[in-house]
């Protein structure tokens, strides 16, 4: 009996960071399609912006803000944390390797004239992930003034980060930098910004009782804030949504719009949050939350799948056919993750 309530408490607790990473991963994977297969008047078209919009604020840096908030509550020790962040950046590297494979192929075998370092070493989220699991664990030995100092880091990151999107572009084959920062074309998600959004995360986690306490004690000045974060978010929207369905913007962004997508993510966790609390068990909110919970396996083979099937069709493929993309390609994802997910439980009972 006490364990059936540890694990109901437990599903309890981790019910809202799985559905806010079901959704992020759901609404990447579309992204990717439209990014990897649709022609240009496709992904110009309202429909294409749509989708780049929906894989924006509320995707990549929402997940990046949970991992953080789960790397400071972490109770492993230093060296299991960095060794998981290595780690992390090492698999890195084989996807991009797997996703990139037909692709590297054809350099090797065809003498496609494309430099295969740039796809090896794409920027992509798991190299940000390890990275910054590395720098957080590292933050965790500081004993004393930690939440001020990665306060100071996250508005050192956001605020210099057009800075070093100008100094770090110093030659065409480097890959290095990229990880750091400068605007290289394979640089997806580097340090400068994209540390920001973990440290923010981190230090939530850090002063989430305060919060809670304020919150409980000043009911009125925080539904007054929470209105003031929506007004905010109205009033430049314009401006987020440009930056966002601008990739090259999006993925380089500057202080500005981390203040916007912060903004969106509030009110975007508040609905999620209302939305657990009134329909937990609904089954298109288990199944996000499913998703949430295998986030790393999904994101893998959707981009093993999507990454290799474009070599072939790159950019080619009119809008009218991306439903017959996108449909098959989620169906078949989630079929061999739910696989994945038995054997494991299988084994584990074994």
């Amino acid at each position: 009996m006490v364990n059936n309530n540890i694990v109901h408490e437990k599903m309890k607790r981790f019910a809202l960071p799985d559905l806010l990473k079901g959704f992020a991963v759901f609404l990447i994977v579309p992204v990717h399609i439209l990014g990897k297969f649709i022609d240009y008047p496709g992904r110009e078209s309202l429909f294409g912006k749509i989708l780049l919009l929906l894989g924006g604020p509320v995707a990549v840096p929402l997940f990046m803000i949970i991992m953080g908030y789960f790397v400071a509550m972490s109770k492993k020790s230093t060296a299991q944390n960095i060794l998981r962040g290595v780690l992390i950046f090492i698999l890195g590297i084989f996807l991009n390797i797997g996703l990139n494979f037909h692709f590297l192929l054809k350099i090797w075998t065809e003498g496609w004239k494309f430099d295969p370092l740039q796809a090896i070493f794409g920027v992509d989220i798991f190299y940000l992930a390890g990275l910054s699991i590395i720098i957080l664990s590292l933050i965790k030995t500081i004993t004393k003034g930690q939440q001020l100092i990665v306060l100071a880091l996250i508005l050192f990151v956001s605020g210099s980060t057009a800075y070093f999107n100008e100094v770090l572009m110093v030659t065409d084959r480097n890959y290095i930098l990229p990880f750091i920062g400068g605007e290289y074309s394979w640089s997806y998600f580097p340090l400068f910004p994209w540390l920001t959004y973990p440290l923010i995360g981190f230090l939530f986690q850090k002063t989430e009782p305060k919060i809670r306490e304020f919150i409980q004690k000043q009911k009125v000045v925080s539904v007054a804030f929470l209105a003031f974060v929506f007004i905010l978010v109205v009033l430049f929207s314009r401006f987020g949504i440009e930056t966002t369905i601008n990739l090259s913007e999006y993925y380089h962004h500057a202080f500005p719009f981390l203040l916007w997508t912060l903004g969106v993510d509030v009110l975007w966790v508040l609905l999620l949050w209302l939305v657990v609390q009134k329909f937990s068990e609904f089954p298109v909110i288990v199944f996000l939350r499913w998703l949430g919970k295998n986030i790393t396996v999904f994101y893998i083979v959707q981009w093993l799948i999507i990454g290799n099937i474009a070599t072939a069709i790159y950019q080619t493929q009119e809008l009218s056919k991306y439903a017959y993309w996108f449909v098959p390609i989620f169906l078949i994802t989630t079929a061999i993750v739910f696989l994945y997910e038995k054997i494991k439980e299988k084994n584990v009972k074994i």
